[in-house]
């Protein structure tokens, strides 16, 4: 059985390790670019509205950046399916000559995209939280260990 993912959140009544586990974040990340307010050029429509609403929030709480825009405009690609696929159905209904109206697929298919895009690649907040969190529990004595071992190995000292 797979665990909670790791909660980022700044808020003073959220559990102390909660709260370092986000400032770690930020501090890891705090020298790479903001992400663009200014949706890219081919999002249009639904997608550009989402992404011209939804940047400069997650600029403000300053952990997502520059390096996850594919992420995010792959989000805000799948928002406007979703809202394609939604009036599709409001205008045809559920059922069309006796048969499932596709939209209701692609509205299905459109929905678990938006919420797996923040989970995949690593590329979404609390997933490099996690991250940091394993670097900065192993790294250090890993590489003391590897260093030792080396060294040990080679019989010689001179590095």
């Amino acid at each position: 059985m797979v665990g909670r993912k790791p909660k980022l959140t700044t808020d003073p009544s959220d559990r102390a390790d909660q709260r370092a586990r986000t400032a770690a974040l930020m501090n890891a990340t705090k020298s790479y670019d903001c992400l663009q307010e200014r949706a890219p050029k081919h999002l249009s429509g639904v997608a550009r509205s989402t992404w011209e609403s939804l940047v400069p929030q997650l600029n403000r709480q300053g952990l997502v950046k520059q390096i996850d825009k594919q992420i995010v405009t792959a989000l805000c690609e799948q928002v406007q399916l979703e809202r394609m696929a939604w009036i599709e159905i409001q205008e045809n209904g559920v059922v069309i000559d006796g048969r499932k109206n596709p939209a209701c697929q692609v509205l299905d298919s459109a929905t678990a995209k938006v919420k797996s895009l923040s989970d995949s690649l690593g590329l979404n907040p609390q997933a490099r939280a996690s991250l940091i969190t394993v670097e900065n529990n192993n790294h250090d004595d890993e590489e003391v260990d590897i260093i030792s071992k080396l060294k040990g190995k080679s019989g010689d000292n001179d590095w």
